[in-house]
């Protein structure tokens, strides 16, 4: 089952599908990200997000919550995030596939930022029975700014294009820049990441067509 499952994840999703997987995970990610950061810094926060978290879907989205009998936002808004790690393991299965087992080891590792980020934000009380899990998001996205690195360096030897290795090698600075950019982590280096995803997903090489680029010379050697 796990051989069979590898090989699903190098061909699939489809192109178009693995777009829309990952540009979903970064509207998902932008649009948790005003309650979220209101929820974090009040009227501290920047003031374009306070704009958009005046927006009538968010009141009626509070006032639901209140309605359930839950009245902390910062939670629901924080681990509503998990899904976008998701979406963004799901697009980038084919690319980071032709990257090779390092490349898997990515995959994998965007894919363990949901649980930890649901994690998180469960346990950000003081009280809370696992509290030292609380920001251990940012441990995971610092592990995959780092991985992406390594996988760069390895991949020159997967016949992986140049601009490719670069954007993957770049995942650090994406990550970090998107973060400063929109004020808060893991959502604002969520919606970098997913954009990274999304370029990766629409040209980057994929496992399938990186496999038979490597069969050809043999055959030819045949």
């Amino acid at each position: 089952m796990p051989r069979r499952y590898a090989a699903v994840m190098r061909t699939h999703p489809s192109r178009p599908l693995a777009v829309a997987a990952a540009l979903a995970g970064a509207l998902w990610a932008l649009f948790l990200l005003p309650p979220q950061q209101a929820a974090w810094s009040g009227a501290h926060s920047p003031r374009w997000l306070r704009v958009l978290d005046d927006l009538p879907v968010y009141d009626g989205i509070r006032d639901w919550l209140r309605g359930m009998g839950e009245y902390d936002f910062y939670l629901v808004f924080g681990a509503a995030v998990a899904p976008s790690f998701v979406l963004i393991w799901l697009a980038t299965g084919p690319a980071f596939a032709a990257l090779g087992r390092s490349g898997r080891v990515l995959g994998w590792a965007t894919l363990l930022g949901a649980p930890v980020t649901l994690l998180s934000y469960l346990n950000h009380a003081s009280n809370a029975p696992l509290r030292f899990m609380w920001g251990t998001e940012f441990l995971v996205l610092v592990f995959i700014g780092v991985c992406a690195l390594v996988v760069a360096i390895k991949a020159r030897r997967q016949g992986i294009p140049l601009w490719e290795r670069v954007l993957v090698g770049s995942t650090l600075p994406i990550l970090v820049i998107s973060t400063f950019a929109l004020s808060y982590w893991p959502h604002g280096t969520l919606i970098g990441y997913a954009a990274e995803a999304a370029v990766l997903a629409a040209w980057g090489t994929r496992a399938a067509t990186a496999a038979a680029a490597d069969r050809r010379p043999h055959a030819a050697e045949v």
